[in-house]
């Protein structure tokens, strides 16, 4: 998936800005570094650094819902009794995904990177 497509998607499953006195907004597009929010009041618009929403749990939680990885499962690698294996744990998918990401980034990948390799649900012929 591409940046634009992670928050179309991520609006999709409920993820939403006000502006800074409460105005309600829409979703205007994005690119990898900025998102833009248009006020319905008057139609002026703010751009919101990427960084910033990728550090907002509730972006992660609408991703999530979009992509249904809502689910209370993850299978998870571990290390038990010295050696490595899989185990499923209750939990939130999306969650595990959010680690994901931060691993990603920490291994010197963009989040480009990450994005391109999560599995996107081309559904009704693309939309």
């Amino acid at each position: 998936m591409t940046i634009e497509e992670v928050l179309k998607k991520a609006t999709e499953g409920g993820y939403h800005l006000y502006g800074s006195d409460g105005m309600d907004t829409d979703y205007g597009g994005a690119n990898s570094e900025y998102s833009v929010w248009i006020r319905k009041d008057n139609a002026s618009s703010f751009i919101i650094p990427m960084e910033a929403t990728f550090l907002d749990p509730d972006f992660w939680h609408a991703l999530g819902r979009a992509l249904e990885w809502d689910h209370p499962v993850t299978t998870v690698h571990a290390v038990e009794h010295g050696r490595a294996t899989i185990v499923t744990r209750a939990g939130l998918h999306w969650v595990s995904y959010w680690h994901r990401f931060i691993d990603c980034l920490v291994e010197g990948k963009t989040a480009e990177d990450f994005f391109a390799s999560v599995p996107y649900p081309r559904d009704h012929g693309g939309r």
